[in-house]
């Protein structure tokens, strides 16, 4: 992760402050170059009309660009203090011209914004242990009916035999939905779909938050979940 993924993860731009920030729109780009450091050090900030931010850092004394900055191996006091104040320059930014989002990726974010939109169901947040795990529950009786959590992809597409982890490895956000299961048989043959992380493999299944499936058939497999869970009318007696 770089260092600009790690400050601008969950938010998302806001392009009208950005501009108003200093950046200028170029096409789909927008662009703002500033110091820090005491001016020893500038940044060229680009960011897309997706949310991807990137830059490019130098060092003005010696008129190049300063690698060791994204050089893991170097851990030097003065290097480290021009992360910490890089870091700090990004953080202005955001907190002028970013907003805050509950999950890492657009597509999580989306869907968590249409469950509220359909059913009035605001996400729950409910482990001290994974603040960033939401829960959707079902107001009538606080089952669950979704969950979106992020961890290393190989979780899941190693599931059910040992996983080798390694230090990089990539990190995916999925949701769990209860489901059918002769319908969770049919979806697992298909791209993006597995068994259901940590929870049963028999009423739910895990989906890849990765775009792999479409934001339409995700929100419908939500709802047929939140059906399963909704309270049984009772029947009256005669």
């Amino acid at each position: 992760m770089t260092i600009e993924e790690e400050i601008f993860a969950r938010s998302i731009p806001d392009f009208a402050k950005l501009v108003k920030f200093g950046f200028v729109k170029n096409g789909s780009k927008y662009s703002f170059s500033g110091k820090f450091l005491n001016g020893d050090f500038t940044a060229d900030v680009v960011v897309t009309s997706g949310g991807d931010v990137s830059a490019s850092v130098f060092d003005v004394q010696a008129g190049e660009r300063y690698l060791p900055l994204r050089a893991k191996s170097r851990q030097s006091a003065f290097v480290n203090e021009v992360r910490e104040s890089y870091r700090a320059f990004l953080r202005e930014i955001k907190n002028a011209c970013f907003v805050p989002q509950p999950f890492l990726t657009d597509q999580a974010n989306r869907i968590a914004r249409e469950a509220e939109k359909l059913f009035g169901d605001k996400i729950d947040f409910p482990f001290s242990t994974a603040p960033d795990y939401g829960v959707f529950r079902n107001p009538e009786n606080r089952k669950w009916y979704g969950i979106i959590m992020n961890i290393p992809k190989s979780k899941i597409e190693n599931s059910g035999r040992a996983a080798s982890l390694s230090a990089d490895d990539a990190i995916v956000e999925i949701i769990n939905v209860k489901i059918d299961p002769e319908k969770s048989i049919e979806l697992k043959k298909r791209r993006g779909f597995y068994d259901a992380y940590h929870m049963s493999k028999k009423n739910w299944i895990t989906i890849a938050l990765d775009g792999s499936v479409s934001d339409s058939l995700i929100v419908d497999l939500l709802k047929k979940s939140r059906a399963l869970v909704s309270p049984r009318p009772c029947r009256a007696r005669s």
